[in-house]
C-alpha cells in the first residue's frame, strides 16, 4: 500500500497535464464564442457566403480524398505486404509530402503542371488546371495521397498475415483474397483513416495559397478564406469560420475514433 501511494503522484502528474491541454483549448474555442457575440454568431451564420465556402470545402475534400483512396489502398497494401526492390525508397519518397510543408508541395506544381499529361489535358480538353477549382483538387489530392497511403499501410499492418495465408491454401487468388479478406477485415481502419485524410484536405491552404491563390467563391476553401479575411482585417468571419472549422474537425476525429475502434490508427 505505500508503494502505491508513494507512487501515485505520477499518474495524477499525468492525468493532470493532459486536463491542463484540454482546459486551453476549450478556452481557445471559447474565446472565439465570446468575442463574436450571440447576435454575431447567427448574423454571420445566416449567410450565404458562410454556406458556399462549407459546400466548397465538404465537395472538394470529398473528391480528393477519393481519388486519394484509388491509389492509397492499393499503394499501402504494397508496402504493408509485398517485398521489391527499393521498397523502403519507395516509402521514403511517398512519405515526402507529409515532412515537407505543403507550401513546397504548391511550388512543385507550378513545374509540373506545364508538362505532360497536364499540358495535352490543356490543349485538347480545355480544362486548364492552375488557378481554378481543378487546381484546388490536384493540391488537395498532392498533399494527401502521402497520408491516405501510409494509414492505409497501419490498416494493413493490424491484420495478421495468416488469414491471407488461408485463403490462398484454399485456392483463392491474392486478388480475390485482398477482396474478399483483408478488405472486410480492414474495414473499421480503412474509414477511419479515410476520415483523417478527408479532414486533411479539407484542411489545406498553404499549397493553394502559392499554386492556385483565392478567387472569390471559387476557389476560396475555409482555410484559405479564413487567410483572406484575416489580411483583409474581417474578423468577424474569421472568426465565424474558425468556429465552423473546428467544429468539423471535431466531428471528424469523433467519428474517426468511434467508427475506427480497436483498428483505430491513430
Amino acid at each position: 500500500m505505500g508503494q502505491k501511494r508513494r507512487g501515485g503522484w505520477w499518474p495524477a502528474l499525468c492525468i493532470g497535464l493532459t486536463g491542463t491541454i484540454l482546459l486551453i483549448y476549450v478556452l481557445l474555442a471559447a474565446s472565439n464564442w465570446i468575442y463574436l457575440g450571440w447576435h454575431d454568431t447567427l448574423y454571420f451564420f445566416s449567410k450565404s457566403r458562410m454556406w458556399e465556402r462549407l459546400w466548397l470545402t465538404v465537395w472538394t475534400a470529398t473528391v480528393s480524398t477519393c481519388l486519394s483512396l484509388v491509389i492509397g489502398i492499393p499503394a499501402g497494401y504494397a508496402l504493408s505486404r509485398f517485398k521489391f526492390p527499393c521498397r523502403y525508397l519507395f516509402a521514403s519518397i511517398i512519405d515526402l509530402p507529409i515532412v515537407v510543408s505543403p507550401a513546397v508541395v504548391g511550388a512543385f506544381l507550378f513545374g509540373i503542371t506545364t508538362r505532360f499529361p497536364f499540358d495535352w489535358v490543356s490543349e485538347h480538353y480545355d480544362i486548364y488546371i492552375g488557378r481554378n477549382v481543378y487546381g484546388v483538387l490536384l493540391v488537395q489530392f498532392t498533399v494527401t495521397v502521402a497520408f491516405c497511403t501510409r494509414l492505409m499501410k497501419a490498416s494493413f499492418d493490424m491484420i495478421p498475415t495468416r488469414f491471407e495465408a488461408v485463403s490462398n491454401t484454399l485456392g483463392a487468388s491474392p486478388f480475390r483474397t485482398f477482396f474478399k479478406v483483408v478488405l472486410p477485415m480492414a474495414k473499421n481502419g480503412i474509414i477511419a483513416s479515410m476520415i483523417v485524410v478527408w479532414a486533411r484536405a479539407a484542411a489545406e491552404w498553404e499549397g493553394l495559397m502559392l499554386f492556385v491563390g483565392a478567387t472569390e467563391g471559387k476557389t476560396d476553401i475555409m482555410p484559405f478564406a479564413i487567410y483572406l479575411d484575416w489580411n483583409g482585417g474581417m474578423m468577424g468571419w474569421v472568426t465565424s469560420m474558425s468556429i465552423v472549422c473546428m467544429l468539423m474537425a471535431v466531428s471528424a476525429i469523433s467519428a474517426m475514433k468511434i467508427i475506427g475502434g480497436k483498428s483505430n490508427v491513430w
